[in-house]
């Protein structure tokens, strides 16, 4: 099966910033670059952030340069400092990385902790399948802590990302109430996206937050939406990506980890 077949099969399509529309049809998700571009440092994109919540209300990201973690939700976006304070980003701001979705749930899922990351999926049972399709998650409620990251914002010449990680500065957030939102994508999305969970969270009170690198969860309620359909948007300066390509397995294990 040639690349394009592929990507075609998974319901996947590419295109440039010249061809993007503002359409945003429930469970298509948005992206713009992959996480194959962004561990080899390209972290400039062409995407405006205003033009990122015409595709979507939940979502998240970063924006141009690694500045922060950007969190979508409700229509809203939010960006983690490196202190991990809230703040609002302005929508002419750039993106090299982000994917969003006009997020249409089917029924809430009721979690009951304690639990953490590596248990989420099957808490989550038949509504999330790392072998089928891309799922959007929001999951409300109560955490006895999060561990949550940004990175420092970066300068050209841009280092590979592997290098960028090792300046993170981690929070933890105790007893805390807030929202994580993100996807669940399957292993056969390797190298356009980061494969398994990858979550930010807010607290309710919209004052701090990040990338989630491990929590326990208490109590909560998940709202899960399944994508039918990824548009990927490519910066002229990234390549299509190679299914199968060898990627920085290492690296990636070092984004999501306190370790």
């Amino acid at each position: 099966m040639s690349e394009i077949e592929f990507l075609g099969a998974l319901g996947v399509e590419l295109l440039r910033h010249a061809e993007l529309h503002p359409e945003h049809p429930d469970h298509e998700l948005f992206q713009t670059s992959t996480v194959q571009a962004l561990l080899a440092g390209a972290f400039d994109g062409d995407v405006t952030l205003a033009e990122i919540l015409e595709h979507g209300d939940l979502g998240l990201g970063t924006l141009n340069g690694l500045d922060g973690e950007l969190i979508v939700l409700e229509g809203q976006a939010y960006k983690a400092e490196l202190d991990c304070t809230l703040v609002r980003p302005d929508g002419s701001s750039k993106t090299p990385y982000a994917v969003v979705v006009a997020f249409s749930p089917g029924e809430p899922v009721a979690l009951h902790g304690p639990f953490g990351e590596t248990e989420l999926e099957a808490h989550l049972g038949e509504g999330v399948s790392r072998a089928i399709r891309p799922t959007a998650v929001r999951i409300d409620g109560r955490f006895a802590e999060v561990h949550v990251r940004p990175v420092p914002r970066q300068e050209p010449p841009y280092r590979p990302l592997a290098e960028v990680i090792a300046q993170q500065q981690i929070s933890v957030l105790r007893n805390v109430s807030g929202t994580m939102i993100g996807f669940c994508f399957p292993d056969a999305l390797d190298g356009i996206e980061m494969v398994g969970s990858h979550l930010h969270f807010l607290t309710d009170d919209r004052r701090r937050g990040g990338h989630v690198l491990s929590y326990t969860l208490l109590e909560a309620i998940a709202q899960l939406d399944g994508a039918t359909r990824l548009h990927v948007e490519l910066p002229e300066a990234v390549a299509a990506p190679r299914h199968g390509s060898s990627l920085d397995q290492a690296a990636l294990r070092r984004l999501e980890s306190d370790r």
